[in-house]
């Protein structure tokens, strides 16, 4: 197939038209594929500056979080010495209370033997006395009486000559004697009593004379009026 000059000309500039149009398609894809591709850079650039912005305020909270675990360990390790502290104190009181136990066990034991010894000595000094007072009672039987007291029960039983023996021989062994001024009374009872009339008054008056102040003179002097009658 053969064209005209004109027909060439014609299809020269179609393919020159057609040609640009092509370039200007390609241009064009190009352009938007550039354009999507700066969004999406600028919108990673937006996501990595956002992500840069969170990681700061995690690294602030972590540093935040971290002073507060610098603070809380500080008082942990405060508390955990106190209690050391504490413990050691319970410790050294326990300590001393039992050592204080100890010594009380101790003195309570110490006492608890001196007490069995005081009474197992108690027991000791009532069985001695006891057969001390025994032998005291036995030698008091097997003991004469004395001359006073003899003469007191044979003045109660009016043997009058037994009596007056008895009186006289008290006067003789006790002179000043606590019973003397009543044994001379009552041997001058005794022989008035024998119808010795004479013989009591001399011992009346020997009783008035020496304990003037006695019972036993102002006895005598009451016998020595009835003498008189």
């Amino acid at each position: 197939m053969k064209f005209t000059g004109v027909s060439a000309a014609l299809i020269s500039i179609s393919l020159v038209f057609i040609s640009g149009c092509l370039q200007t398609r390609g241009e064009v894809n190009e352009n938007q594929q550039r354009n999507v591709i700066q969004q999406q850079v600028s919108t990673m650039q937006k996501t990595n500056a956002d992500v840069g912005s969170r990681f700061a305020e995690v690294e602030e909270e972590m540093r935040a979080l971290n002073g507060r675990v610098e603070v809380i360990e500080s008082k942990l390790d405060q508390s955990h010495s106190i209690l050391e502290g504490t413990l050691k104190s319970n410790k050294q009181q326990g300590q001393d209370v039992n050592a204080k136990l100890s010594l009380i066990q101790e003195a309570l034991v110490k006492m608890e033997k001196e007490i069995n010894y005081l009474n197992s000595e108690l027991q000791n000094f009532k069985a001695s006395a006891a057969a001390n007072a025994s032998a005291m009672e036995r030698n008091s039987r097997q003991v004469p009486k004395e001359a006073f007291e003899l003469a007191q029960e044979y003045f109660t039983k009016k043997d009058w000559k037994q009596a007056i023996l008895q009186y006289q021989k008290y006067r003789e062994e006790k002179v000043k004697g606590p019973h003397f001024g009543e044994a001379t009374y009552k041997i001058g009872v005794a022989f008035q009593e024998l119808g010795m009339n004479d013989e009591s008054k001399t011992f009346y008056d020997e009783v008035i004379s020496k304990f003037p102040k006695s019972d036993d003179a102002r006895r005598a002097k009451i016998r020595l009026k009835s003498l008189k009658k």
